[in-house]
């Protein structure tokens, strides 16, 4: 007669990968392809990885994964890195494409040119599933996991989550899957309580960063450049509306293709920023000059600071900014919260991001 189920051990739901599981999976791939020293086991770990990496990163079925023919499924190089999935090639347009991170992209690059990975480099995923399988939840285990969340199915449902959880649209994330209705994508946002809560305390947190950092910074698309012999003049259209101007070189024009409709991110230092009192817009020589209502002012008393102040002062479309002026320049302008004032600085004071 056989012995009853266990019923006291503990029940693993292979649900998805939070971010720190992912990186300690991660990690545990790292250290296991860096221990190997035999040269044919270090290929195979390695092999192996790369199979992770591309699992982890696009989302993708195990078995398209180990369909993929290097030499025609994967575009490595370019701005745009990307791997071909769901027959045709790179070039047809048939099948789906996604994007890669550009450390999978490189890893890969490096791959492709060692030749002890694969004798033939059209065949360097072409790995068993079982394999796979086994070999996945051992770096699980070894990762201190429970061995259901390094399976590929896993995987793929937290690039899912992760993809929506950036606010990337349903259809966006389902294309990206291959599935073939939305309904299918949607499932995967299917939370326990436990994970619900985390996922709530995590986006309080990134929204108490996102206001702490919001300041002096504008989000929007380059909307017009003007180059000189130079330097460019590069005008940035915010998401509220407003023009912010900035200068920088020619170089730094061709280098980073700042054009019209690229996406930047415009940041100045609160030192930078001048403020003027009153509703009436100053005569000012600065290029960027915008009404707004003062709503924070920082002494610095406290600290023993009896120089310095910082005064935050928001624009009609909620963007903040900060300035740092005198307690002299705070007293004689009479700038109080609430005080209507006008923030300003030079095109020289911006400095733009992209990507």
């Amino acid at each position: 007669m056989s012995a009853p189920a266990d019923t006291t051990a503990p029940q693993v739901e292979a649900r998805s990968l939070d971010e720190a599981q992912v990186a300690c999976l991660e990690q545990s791939f790292r250290t296991w392809v860096e221990a190997s020293r035999r040269k044919s086991d270090s290929a195979s770990r390695r092999r192996l990885w790369l199979i992770f990496l591309l699992l982890r990163s696009t989302g993708a079925r195990l078995g398209e994964v180990l369909g993929l023919d290097p030499t025609r499924d994967l575009r490595l190089d370019g701005e745009r890195p990307a791997a071909h999935f769901g027959g045709g090639d790179a070039k047809s347009g048939d099948g789906r494409e996604v994007p890669l991170p550009a450390d999978v992209a490189a890893a890969l690059r490096e791959a492709l040119a060692d030749p002890t990975l694969a004798p033939d480099a059209a065949k360097l995923f072409d790995m068993d599933q079982g394999h796979v399988r086994r070999k996945f939840y051992q770096r699980a285990e070894a990762a201190g996991l429970p061995r259901e969340l390094a399976s590929p199915s896993v995987l793929r449902r937290s690039r899912a989550r992760q993809l929506m959880r950036q606010d990337v649209p349903l259809p966006v994330v389902q294309r990206l899957l291959g599935q073939s209705s939305a309904d299918l994508t949607a499932a995967f946002s299917d939370y326990s309580d436990v994970e619900a809560g985390r996922i709530v305390e995590d986006y309080l947190k990134r929204e108490e960063r996102r206001k702490s950092s919001a300041r002096n910074r504008f989000h929007g698309a380059v909307s017009r450049v003007i180059e000189g012999p130079v330097v460019a003049s590069v005008e940035v259209t915010s998401l509220g509306g407003f023009k912010v101007t900035s200068v920088v070189t020619r170089e730094s024009v061709e280098r980073l293709g700042i054009r019209p409709g690229v996406l930047a991110t415009a940041d100045i230092k609160a030192p930078w920023v001048q403020l003027s009192a009153g509703e009436a817009e100053p005569r000012s020589t600065a290029a960027n000059r915008y009404p707004a209502i003062v709503r924070r002012i920082l002494t610095g008393e406290q600290q023993g600071d009896l120089v310095a102040a910082e005064v935050v002062a928001e624009l009609s479309d909620g963007t903040r900014l900060a300035a740092v002026i005198t307690h002299e320049s705070l007293r004689r302008l009479d700038i109080a919260v609430g005080s209507p004032v006008w923030a300003s600085f030079g095109a020289f004071s911006v400095i733009l991001n992209f990507g």
